[in-house]
């Protein structure tokens, strides 16, 4: 990159290179199931991860926010359904090194079920953030290309909107 500032007369800055820095993380995942009874279930799942530089006073970069997953299914003998909800807290322990900005927290729904057609043959289907809830995953890359009227350079990608899906699961 200081090549083509160079040739070009620029001082963008350059990007950024993989190199391994020593630091301490810490957290916990919690993954847990609840049976209300034979037909009813809720399971979950709740992650939380600190990392911390230890060569300078700084947050180590693009580490996931707290985050959690609840779904509570229902279970047929030839189909189910599950009703599930993502929430993800602010990151807001960001690296000052690498200019990572703050993010905000989000959550969204997904509905997804399947039905045994045959015996071996299941149809999957559902909608991932069934209200097309607009949000931004601290994770996304981030825009790098000018002349986007949608994204200014900078800006962290948008997440997925409202997607529809089924599948054919076939086993023998």
């Amino acid at each position: 990159m200081q090549m083509m500032n160079n040739m070009n007369g620029t001082n963008n800055p350059p990007p950024l290179q993989f190199n391994n820095v020593d630091a301490t993380f810490y957290g916990f995942d919690v993954d847990w199931r609840y049976e209300i009874d034979e037909r009813w279930s809720l399971n979950g799942v709740v992650n939380y991860v600190r990392a911390e530089r230890d060569d300078i006073s700084d947050n180590l970069y693009r580490v996931a926010a707290p985050n959690a997953f609840v779904a509570l299914n229902y279970t047929h003998p030839r189909w189910s359904l599950s009703l599930e909800s993502f929430v993800y807290d602010g990151q807001n322990k960001v690296s000052d090194t690498n200019g990572e900005s703050e993010s905000s927290g989000y959550g969204l729904f997904n509905l997804k079920g399947s039905w045994s057609i045959t015996e071996g043959l299941k149809l999957g289907f559902g909608v991932d953030n069934v209200a097309d809830r607009k949000y931004v995953d601290h994770l996304a890359g981030v825009n790098r290309v000018r002349g986007n009227a949608d994204i200014a350079p900078g800006e962290r990608l948008p997440g997925y909107g409202r997607n529809f899906f089924a599948r054919l699961d076939y086993s023998w």
